[in-house]
């Protein structure tokens, strides 16, 4: 049996002392500095990821819907601390069970063990892909306002990049191949017009949205 069906029935969990957390839409249910020193799962209910920024922007990363563990690689490793807000979407129930309690369980269950890894491992390729997508949204969201000031300081919708790919990859911290992909995809949604280091601009307004001016 999947090791997280088995652990949200109420007999297993009782076993183990679980303790249940009750949280209503809107609810803080953990903050980024806490430390997890328990292993958690939402059994009922919506969360979402979010993360501030050095500049105060808020930026959602992810939804966890339940049933579903809640960053327990984080609860292993030597440095337990959330470095993200957990915010209820809809009312929620958490479970919550000691590590050490957790670990002996894993001990003691070998196929609740190797159900509980390979969630692990199937998590971490979902948080990579996430990742990669989180990394292009907010690298789109600067390439937007990048090419929103060339507009407004040339005074046109037709403008010449001043940068190389190169040089624009380096000021956004990212790789030559992420610059052009965006690129593209704005071309690709009617956006942009790209010649070179020419660029016409279609939709204004829409990239403005984007940039988030």
């Amino acid at each position: 049996m999947d090791v997280l069906k088995k652990l949200i029935e109420d007999a297993e969990c009782n076993k183990l002392g679980c303790q249940k957390e009750i949280y209503k839409a809107g609810d803080f249910v953990r903050t980024a500095g806490e430390e997890l020193n328990e292993i958690m799962i939402l059994k009922s209910g919506e969360l979402k990821i979010e993360s501030v920024g050095r500049s105060g922007r808020v930026l959602e990363i992810d939804r966890i819907k339940a049933p579903k563990f809640i960053f327990p690689c984080i609860t292993f490793s030597d440095k337990p601390v959330l470095d993200v807000d957990l915010i209820a979407i809809t009312d929620v129930e958490l479970i919550t069970i000691e590590r050490e309690e957790f670990f002996n369980y894993l001990w003691r269950n070998k196929e609740s063990a190797i159900s509980f890894f390979a969630y692990l491992g199937r998590q971490f390729s979902y948080l990579i892909n996430r990742l990669s997508q989180v990394i292009l949204s907010d690298l789109k969201e600067k390439i937007a306002n990048y090419l929103v000031e060339l507009s407004e300081k040339q005074n046109s919708l037709t403008i010449k990049l001043p940068h190389t790919r190169e040089e624009i990859a380096r000021r956004f911290g990212a790789a030559r191949p992420s610059i052009s992909r965006v690129l593209s995809e704005l071309s690709e949604e009617g956006l942009i017009e790209i010649n070179r280091n020419i660029i016409k601009i279609n939709d204004l307004e829409t990239l403005r949205k984007i940039a988030g001016t």
